[in-house]
């Protein structure tokens, strides 16, 4: 077949909503997708260029650019993967493109971070979608932690702390409520009060929990039974002594934890060890270049408790410690599953790249 011309669907947010990519419940099973495709090694996943003026902490204060290229296969796996998550192979590859300035919700009330993602046609390798990428950024970051607590958390576990009340605090408890529908109880904290309580009251009605302001990090930490980070911390103020028998501690955010307090979980899980590494600013990492825990204490990654090779939880007992770096394989599951949506309901544009090929 010869081609005159290249067109790629192009999907502007609203594009992206309006073909469910605020549907966390499927955005948990294109992120369990994932991972399990990561744990049966169907991927391929280059480490992360990143832009940074400064050392690591200086994302948090100057800013990053991220660039977050994968190809995500599936086709060995497809009626596994039917039968187990309830969605098929994914089979191209695409890349994230995510800047991030820190200051700009305050300065210019804008978001943090914006991304646009290119999903490429796996024949020619020409796009077939470019979109939005803030929204499946932000559903994946807390369905990820949606299917850590799935897998890691107490069965019974009752009560949620989200510290950090941006979009992605939002998401967190989207993710982790939706994940473990025996949940009763989400406490809310940040420094800012004003912010908190406009988190309650515009998250109350949209989970199946009771959403409430906590008083302050160790009133959020003690009784919980799952923990998820998702601050702007420059500084840690996590005490392990505030850990319950049992917890799962979620950490998404990079400074929340100190890296002395990872002697404490019984076990410590990853999304990708290899890219934690060579990011170099998670705390797991820190906590092993650091000497605080031997190389072996990281117990794996996640993605092979999804698929069965390694265990997760073993008792009611154990603390569990899950710091994900992010992938850019969710990125790519999660905007698939939407751009297949999409094209299914006949939504968004159809642009060209080019007619008539100029060279």
């Amino acid at each position: 077949m010869a081609y005159d011309k290249v067109e790629f669907l192009y999907l502007s947010q609203d594009d992206c909503v309006a073909a469910g990519g605020l549907d966390m419940k499927g955005t948990l099973k294109a992120t369990e997708r994932s991972f399990f495709l990561h744990g049966k090694g169907d991927f391929i996943l280059p480490p992360k260029p990143v832009i940074r003026w400064g050392g690591e902490d200086s994302e948090e204060t100057i800013g990053r650019i991220m660039s977050m290229p994968a190809w995500l296969g599936g086709a060995d796996y497809a009626e596994e993967l039917q039968s187990k998550i309830g969605i098929g192979p994914v089979n191209t590859s695409g890349i994230k493109f995510i800047p991030s300035k820190p200051w700009n919700p305050s300065k210019y009330n804008l978001p943090r971070a914006n991304a646009v993602i290119i999903i490429l046609n796996p024949e020619t390798l020409m796009p077939d979608c470019i979109c939005d990428g803030s929204l499946a950024s932000a559903m994946r970051t807390g369905a990820a932690s949606g299917v850590a607590a799935k897998y890691l958390a107490r069965p019974d576990s009752k009560v949620l702390a989200v510290f950090g009340s941006s979009v992605i605090g939002k998401t967190q408890l989207l993710g982790v409520t939706s994940a473990l529908p025996g949940l009763e109880k989400a406490k809310i904290f940040s420094p800012n009060a004003d912010h908190v309580k406009a988190f309650v009251e515009e998250m109350k009605d949209k989970v199946d929990v009771e959403v409430v302001a906590a008083e302050s990090y160790e009133d959020a930490t003690r009784g919980s039974d799952v923990i998820c980070t998702a601050t702007m911390a420059k500084a840690p103020y996590i005490n392990p002594e505030w850990w319950d028998e049992g917890v799962t501690h979620i950490e998404t955010s990079f400074w929340d934890t100190p890296p002395e307090a990872l002697t404490a979980p019984d076990k410590i899980f990853v999304d990708d060890w290899g890219q934690v590494k060579h990011h170099g600013a998670d705390v797991s990492w820190r906590a092993v270049r650091d000497g605080f825990i031997p190389e072996e204490k990281i117990t794996g990654n996640l993605g092979k408790v999804v698929t069965g090779e390694i265990a997760g939880r073993e008792s009611d007992k154990e603390r569990i410690f899950f710091n994900p770096i992010g992938m850019g394989l969710h990125d790519l599951s999660e905007a698939f599953r939407v751009f297949e949506s999409a094209k299914e309901k006949g939504i968004g544009r159809t642009l060209p790249l080019w007619e008539n090929y100029a060279l």
